[in-house]
């Protein structure tokens, strides 16, 4: 769908919505020999591993704070590179840390970018 129009996406947002309330979903640790896999759809079923893109986030904002001078380009990379050099265990270790020492605020916060 790379040229859809705005009408083409809403609609085809609408069904993906539409679907979220008619799917099964299940979160879970997904594991796989070579790669992260960050969800699976089986037999209609979707499987949904919520710690690699959390953990990438995680990583890259403590990068942020750790050096502040450094470019979000610099920081990017090097989020990427450690993602590659740690093990499963490894992120779902720190994704299990992240889970004990984070706080749920429901109040949204604003962005000035």
């Amino acid at each position: 769908m790379p040229s859809a129009s705005l009408a083409t996406l809403r609609a085809l947002w609408l069904r993906v919505v539409a679907e979220l309330g008619a799917a099964e979903i299940i979160e879970r640790y997904i594991e796989a020999a070579d790669s992260h896999v960050d969800g699976l759809c089986e037999g209609g079923k979707i499987t949904v591993a919520p710690m690699h893109q959390t953990v990438d986030t995680v990583i890259h904002e403590l990068l942020h704070r750790m050096y502040p001078e450094r470019s979000e380009r610099s920081i990017r990379r090097t989020t990427s590179l450690l993602r590659r050099a740690i093990t499963d265990d490894e992120v779902q270790q720190f994704y299990d840390e992240y889970n004990r020492r984070k706080t749920i605020t429901r109040t949204p916060l604003k962005a000035d970018l």
